[in-house]
């Protein structure tokens, strides 16, 4: 992922570490995969997404964003718990695994199960609990601070960052205090920006101000910022964006499903914004494939030029630019001797990948998530040849079924 050129080489795993890639005469190996037929590449970043939200998974269809919120997701949260975000975050990680996402960037509640359920997982991710609606005493704040001091930068695996949900469920004290904790704690924020055009509206109706001026305003911008949606971006906002080096989370699926609307990667692209990719939940999505973000990603983007987003931009997006935006670049997004071996292989030897000659725009336009056969994190095998190593699918579905029916 450092230039577009395919090598056809060997790869050498120690530990959690790439060794080299080239040709070793002394390198003994515990075990060899025969890499023909199979491409491999950095495993995919989610750069966005709410992984304990499996249970609403195609509930509340056919609505827009605000209607979905306010008369689904928002009552039905209030029925969560502390084993339904466990279950639901296995839930989601038996899918992300076995579509090649191997780090990810989460913002939900009683985040310290789906930390557990990570764990267990073996998958690498920045942690933010959402916080909305400032509380007395801003326990919920305090709740985040603690994960921090708890968790933060736990075996290179687990990165804890502030989690400030949007401008419509914060006010302007409550974002100035969670900057100031940000500064105190030089903790990084997970936030949702410019989804809609109503929340656009709504704020400058507020404020006077888009959403970006006010975050900025507020500080927010001052720490490490990723940065959900931006579909609704003026000018000015991209301006500020591209000075506080914020990064923006390009969500298609989730966009197009509740009509928020179609970002324009290009013009950020332009403005030297660093772009990547996210699915959101799967209950706005409705899966956690960045497989399939990657092919809605490339062809929406089609729609301003049919030379718009080559295909390698498009994963640059999924993969070292998402590293670039939860801060783990130094660690994985490319393959290279020193990094993390965070890699997937997919088999190319199929009939929707024939012919193999231009593999790059094949892994956008024709894999399917069962291409994906191997995902290694750490240079452990998550996936072996298309198996689960640590996760049980069944225990966890089944586990699933009977907490739905509770749910229900």
């Amino acid at each position: 992922m450092e230039d577009e050129k395919i090598n056809i080489s060997n790869i050498y795993i120690e530990n959690d570490l790439i060794k080299a890639i080239g040709y070793l005469d002394d390198f003994k190996a515990d075990r060899i995969i025969d890499g023909s037929n199979y491409l491999t590449m950095p495993g995919f970043i989610n750069s966005h997404t709410h992984v304990a939200m499996s249970h609403f998974r195609n509930y509340g269809n056919d609505t827009d964003l605000m209607t979905w919120l306010n008369d689904y997701i928002f009552p039905a949260e209030e029925k969560l718990n502390e084993d339904i975000v466990y279950n639901a975050s296995l839930l989601s990680f038996v899918e992300m695994i076995k579509s090649g996402t191997t780090s990810f960037a989460d913002m939900y509640f009683f985040e310290e199960e789906t930390i557990k359920a990570l764990e267990k997982s073996k998958l690498r991710a920045q942690i933010a609990r959402g916080l909305t609606y400032p509380d007395e005493n801003f326990l919920k704040l305090k709740e985040n601070i603690d994960l921090f001091k708890k968790y933060n930068n736990k075996d290179d695996k687990i990165f804890i960052a502030l989690g400030p949900h949007a401008i419509y469920t914060n006010t302007i004290n409550y974002l100035k205090e969670i900057s100031k904790v940000a500064k105190e704690f030089n903790m990084p924020i997970h936030i949702h920006l410019s989804e809609t055009r109503v929340e656009n509206d709504e704020c400058i109706k507020k404020y006077g101000k888009t959403p970006t001026e006010i975050f900025d305003e507020c500080g927010i911008f001052d720490q490490k910022t990723i940065a959900a949606h931006g579909v609704y971006l003026t000018d000015n906002d991209l301006s500020i964006l591209k000075e506080k080096n914020v990064s923006v989370v390009h969500n298609p699926s989730s966009n197009l499903k509740l009509s928020s609307g179609i970002l324009d990667v290009t013009r950020l692209l332009d403005y030297g914004i660093n772009v990547c990719l996210g699915t959101d939940s799967a209950a706005s999505n409705n899966k956690q494939s960045m497989l399939k973000e990657i092919e809605i990603c490339a062809l929406l983007s089609k729609l301003k030029d049919a030379s718009n987003l080559k295909a390698f931009d498009v994963l640059k997006m999924a993969t070292i630019n998402g590293a670039k935006a939860l801060g783990i670049d130094k660690l994985t997004g490319t393959l290279k001797a020193g990094k993390k071996a965070d890699l997937i292989m997919i088999n190319t030897n199929n009939v929707n990948h024939f012919p193999t000659d231009e593999l790059i725009a094949s892994v956008c336009y024709s894999t399917y998530e069962r291409d994906i056969e191997y995902v290694f994190v750490d240079g452990d095998l998550l996936l072996d040849k298309g198996k689960l190593t640590y996760l049980d699918e069944d225990e966890i579905l089944k586990k699933a079924k009977s907490i739905h029916k509770e749910l229900l």
